[in-house]
């Protein structure tokens, strides 16, 4: 009996491959080093599918990326501001929100590259 495969939500948040859900698009497991953050694979080691079909630092990914961590960060401010729309304390909760923003940032830019990867990842 064959095995199904992971859940399409659970294999972007993990960063596995989009084919098989089950490799891993990362060098690195975690975002540590931060200069190897967003350094992807050649070939998923389970299914062999191609992930990195160019340059990890091509003007055209930096760009999407970007894009998606301000979808990301929006939600993310949306959501702490309607916590404190009925108060004066919009100003905290915008500082708070950025901070978090801030240190949130190595894991939204590699959220944002997977999200990226699913998108326009050619399938066999």
């Amino acid at each position: 009996m064959q095995q199904p495969d992971p859940l399409i939500l659970s294999s972007i948040l993990r960063g596995k491959c989009p084919e098989c859900r089950n490799g891993s698009i990362y060098v690195n497991k975690g975002v540590f080093p931060l200069k190897g953050t967003l350094k992807t694979v050649e070939y998923c080691a389970t299914c062999k599918h191609r992930i990195n079909a160019g340059s990890d630092s091509a003007p055209g990914i930096n760009y999407a990326i970007s894009v998606v961590v301000y979808v990301l960060a929006v939600i993310f401010y949306a959501g702490s501001w309607g916590l404190t729309y009925k108060d004066n304390s919009y100003i905290q909760a915008f500082i708070f929100s950025t901070v978090i923003v801030l240190l949130l940032q190595p894991w939204l830019m590699r959220l944002s590259k997977t999200i990226y990867i699913y998108l326009f990842a050619k399938f066999h």
